[in-house]
């Protein structure tokens, strides 16, 4: 999802140039680095190099590298679902069926030899792109019926929360929090943008509740 955060590097006059020289070019304004540039793991800079790629479909696999300091960026959705947190709960818990309110994200699989990581994929198509990325998650210790988190191991770096609060015994809260990693020379783009990520997750809490509720009635 942090990846709209780069759609305006699409248009020539904004594409970013000369890596190699730590020298960056927007619509042919010439700029050095500022002194808050400092050099990261080639680990963490190789997650998050589909940001360089001028190309009109993106793809996580075979993107240049390059080391820039990182920030991350939140988004934060709240809604009451008219179902038992233990249901909600449940629910969330079963990562493979996540697309099914995520409308991003097209697949999730569960590592079988290490079923606390799974492979999330995500396919989206905004302003004329075709996004694809891919990342390994894991899953952080649950708390049963309050908490489950996540954080990326590789690809897209990202990380996320869903809390789970009950109202009733036929009700729950559920917040989703989700946050992930842009450069710093690319925050006034995720921050344009953020109303877009924002609408994405609050969608997919939509989604969520609707199919809860049909869950609790089955």
């Amino acid at each position: 999802m942090s990846t709209t955060a780069i759609l305006s590097l699409t248009n020539p006059n904004a594409v970013v140039t000369g890596f190699n020289s730590r020298t960056f070019r927007f619509r042919n304004v010439l700029a050095k680095p500022s002194s808050r540039y400092i050099p990261s793991s080639s680990t963490l800079a190789s997650r998050f190099s589909p940001l360089i790629s001028p190309t009109r479909s993106f793809n996580t696999s075979g993107f240049m590298r390059f080391n820039t300091l990182m920030e991350w960026q939140e988004c934060k959705v709240k809604m009451k679902v008219e179902v038992p947190v233990s249901v909600a709960y449940g629910l969330y818990s079963e990562r493979e069926s996540i697309p099914r309110w995520m409308s991003f994200i097209s697949s999730v699989k569960i590592l079988n030899d290490k079923p606390n990581l799974s492979r999330w994929t995500l396919k989206y198509n905004a302003f004329g792109q075709n996004l694809e990325y891919s990342w390994l998650a894991k899953n952080l210790q649950p708390l049963p019926n309050q908490k489950i988190h996540w954080i990326s191991l590789q690809g897209l770096p990202n990380r996320g929360t869903v809390r789970f609060f009950p109202l009733g015994p036929s009700s729950c809260e559920v917040e989703l929090t989700f946050a992930y990693e842009v450069p710093l020379l690319l925050i006034p783009f995720a921050t344009a943008l953020q109303p877009l990520m924002q609408g994405l997750i609050k969608n997919s809490l939509e989604q969520f509740a609707e199919i809860a509720k049909s869950t609790k009635t089955t």
